[in-house]
């Protein structure tokens, strides 16, 4: 479930990030992580903590809502 978890985050982080028009490095750069990190988020080869989600909303202009993934995407995956 974990590993679910980190994939959709990533596809709907990418998904947000690419809505405004930024590439991985933009995301990158603003919020001061480095752009692997990014990567590998969006990939789902990492969970990200709570803190660094807000920071990503913030620069996004999206709630951590609009991030993380419910239970309805999560159960979809699973059929």
């Amino acid at each position: 479930m974990k590993k679910k978890i980190a994939i959709e985050f990533g596809r709907k982080l990418e998904e947000k990030r690419k809505e405004k028009g930024l590439l991985q490095k933009d995301l990158s750069q603003q919020c001061g992580f480095s752009l692997n990190y990014i990567g590998i988020v969006e990939r789902g080869e990492k969970s990200i903590s709570l803190e660094k989600v807000f920071v990503i909303a913030a620069i996004l202009e999206c709630s951590v809502h609009d991030l993380i993934p419910d239970e309805k995407e999560l159960s979809l995956e699973n059929e």
